[in-house]
């Protein structure tokens, strides 16, 4: 019953979506996506009801807010990944997002074994490669693998082209691995010391970027392709209790062999060991078949988060009154939360019921 009263407040079309996968956790998994989904785009609105929110979908399958579009906002995007036990979203107002949660063997009723090593040596640079054998145990390498793997989901999702963005044109190196590589070659060849090219914005950095959606809140409107809903700020954050997890740690990616300093990708690993990525990158590397997906966008021409003088530059008020979420990790949310305000009351009321009836009350 419970399952079903959710079910219901999403749109027909993406109920039958969900009902498709015959397992009832894919089933469970998914529609718990599509609520985070609608609940993200809902607090970015100002909390409207959720049938007044269109999502749209690249030809890659990445998921967008279609309309309206949060006009203080100005690049709103948000991804979800869900594995195992996990069901994740990221979201962000300036640039791409993409996120992934990889679960260990274990949790997902796999055999802890590596018959999966030579299915995937495809997609793996040599670098990999012996990045995972490495490993002193079974589990280990799959642990290794399985950072490798998000961080390529992660960003092929950020842009939106999913498989087919071609996972062999990544490279990805974890933490404390060997900076060698083409990639590193380039950047001493022209001149650049590493630690210039991939040096993180801070957190003050990040927060001034109030001042830039401060103009847009204004009134200073883009081209969007969705009506735009300027009138509500976003609703802020939910205070929730924080998801069971570890502190994050960067990774580096390069792209057919170049650095990609301007893309952040940063991985977490929560409780049972299952890896968390999300990946920040530059709005200009949307792929977008469909071309509906780049017209949510009203910063267009933005560079990567690490370009943080080229965005100071585009603003010219001090603050702004709106709330501009930080970055303080995932939150974890009961599913109840991931219902409208006025729902949630009847599905208390739902639960109440069945637990009399399985006391037998």
């Amino acid at each position: 019953e419970e399952f079903k009263m959710l079910l219901s407040l999403l749109p027909f079309e993406e109920q039958e979506q969900v009902m498709q996968y015959r397992a009832l956790p894919d089933k469970k998994r998914t529609l718990i996506g599509r609520l985070l989904s609608l609940r993200a785009c809902a607090q970015a609105l100002g909390d409207p009801a959720y049938d007044q929110i269109q999502i749209g979908r690249t030809k890659g399958k990445k998921p967008f807010l279609h309309s309206p579009l949060p006009g203080s906002l100005p690049n709103f995007n948000f991804n979800i990944s869900h594995d195992g036990s996990w069901v994740v979203l990221a979201s962000d107002c300036l640039y791409l997002v993409g996120v992934d949660v990889s679960a260990p063997q274990r949790e997902r009723g796999d055999h802890e074994d590596e018959t999966w090593f030579q299915d995937m040596t495809s997609v793996l640079t040599e670098n990999e490669r012996e990045s995972i054998k490495g490993g002193k145990t079974h589990q280990e390498r799959y642990a290794i693998f399985q950072r490798i793997w998000s961080a390529k989901e992660a960003v092929s999702k950020a842009v939106g082209s999913g498989l087919s963005f071609g996972f062999e044109r990544m490279e990805v190196t974890l933490p404390g691995e060997s900076e060698g590589g083409l990639g590193n070659m380039v950047l001493s060849a022209i001149g650049w010391p590493r630690s210039d090219v991939e040096k993180p914005p801070g957190k003050r950095s990040r927060m001034n970027f109030s001042s830039l959606l401060a103009n847009l809140q204004g009134g200073q409107r883009g081209q969007g392709g969705g009506t735009e809903r300027g009138d509500q700020p976003p609703r802020p954050p939910e205070k929730t209790g924080e998801a069971p997890q570890h502190k994050p740690s960067r990774v580096d990616l390069h792209i057919d062999h170049w650095p990609r300093s301007d893309w952040i990708v940063e991985q977490q690993e929560f409780s049972g060991g299952s890896w968390v990525t999300v990946a920040l990158g530059p709005v200009y590397d949307a792929v977008d078949a469909d071309g509906i997906f780049k017209t949510t966008f009203r910063l267009p021409g933005l560079g990567g988060p690490t370009n943080v003088e080229g965005l100071m530059a585009k603003a010219q008020t001090e603050a702004s009154r709106h709330w501009i979420p930080e970055a303080q990790g995932f939150q974890q949310l009961a599913v109840d939360a991931l219902a409208p305000q006025k729902v949630r009351g009847e599905l208390t009321a739902l639960k109440a019921r069945l637990l009399t009836a399985a006391a037998g009350v």
